[in-house]
């Protein structure tokens, strides 16, 4: 089994990518297979490992990185596109 992402902490509402992706791929982690990308995806970006509803916070690292700025579904890439970090919107968490 080769590793195609990492899930840095059980809480974590997003998975990282150890290589690129395409659609449709679902990425190995240690546990298992992750959830099939709805988007070709870099390396080193977000996947959300669950749908994710416009407001909430998502977390990386165990801890809070900002929230979605629209409903994100299971497999989507997570970025600028639809996720505000907390300082950018003038929130401490």
């Amino acid at each position: 089994m080769t590793l195609g992402a990492v899930i840095l902490d059980p809480g974590d509402s997003v998975l990282c990518l150890l290589r690129a992706h395409q659609a449709g791929e679902a990425p190995m982690t240690a546990s298992g297979a992750g959830p099939t990308l709805t988007a070709d995806t870099p390396l080193g970006h977000k996947i959300a490992r669950r749908a994710i509803a416009a407001g909430d916070v998502v977390t990386k690292y165990g801890v809070p990185i900002g929230r979605a700025t629209k409903d994100i579904a299971e497999g989507d890439h997570v970025h600028l596109h639809n996720l505000r970090g907390f300082l950018e919107a003038g929130e401490t968490s």
